[in-house]
């Protein structure tokens, strides 16, 4: 028995995301919820490899000069229903802990605010069992949780969609 670093050649490679897709200018959520969409592409690289590709939603460079409450976020809910009807698009939290700090320019991060990471797969999974999903784009609602004052803007660098 061999000891030290010997890999074992059956296990698959790390993971390499590729982005498949992402918003194109900043904006901002709040202080009710806002929808955006963007266009994304199916994997081109190593993902198309994987036999169980994993899905992320990134939430980038999140910043505000004030305090702000979590927001959920939820892919594709369809024109006119609600969030209550469908839990299977919830595609997680923003809890924004340390978000004034993280967007003070002559603070410890320069600015550059708060970037989040989604685990997206299960919901993606359910949208592919979908007939009426445009697989070409990708709509996202973010939904500011309760909040004992008015809620702010909150500025998003970017959001884009990763498949590793």
């Amino acid at each position: 028995m061999q000891s030290g670093g010997s890999k074992d050649p059956r296990k698959e490679p790390p993971p390499i995301p590729e982005m498949v897709g992402a918003t194109q200018e900043p904006f901002y959520i709040g202080p009710g919820p806002v929808e955006i969409s963007f266009e994304i592409h199916p994997p081109t690289g190593p993902a198309l490899q994987r036999s169980n590709p994993r899905v992320e939603l990134r939430v980038e460079n999140i910043t505000s000069q004030v305090a702000a409450p979590p927001f959920t976020v939820y892919l594709e809910l369809p024109a006119g229903e609600t969030t209550e009807q469908h839990p299977e698009l919830h595609a997680g939290n923003l809890g924004f802990f340390g978000l004034e700090q993280s967007s003070a320019k002559q603070g410890q991060h320069g600015g550059q605010g708060l970037s989040i990471r989604l685990n997206v797969t299960e919901v993606f999974a359910s949208l592919a069992l979908r007939k009426d999903w445009d697989h070409r784009h990708l709509r996202v609602l973010f939904v500011p949780g309760p909040w004992d004052a008015a809620v702010p803007r909150v500025r998003v660098g970017r959001v884009s969609l990763h498949v590793s």
